[in-house]
């Protein structure tokens, strides 16, 4: 199994965790934590009430 991961601030692929981790810590250690845990295009869920 290999590591796959997009950056959610740049969107730049990562295929070494390692990697991954030192580019969060060198290029978005002043990045708001929203940033990395927020998806602008997610759908925002609420509960209906039952009439």
């Amino acid at each position: 199994m290999a590591f796959s991961k997009t950056c959610p601030v740049c969107k730049q692929d990562f295929s070494s965790l390692l990697d991954y981790t030192l580019h969060i810590k060198d290029s978005h250690s002043k990045a708001h934590p929203e940033e990395f845990v927020s998806n602008k295009e997610e759908i925002k869920w609420s509960f209906r009430q039952q009439d």
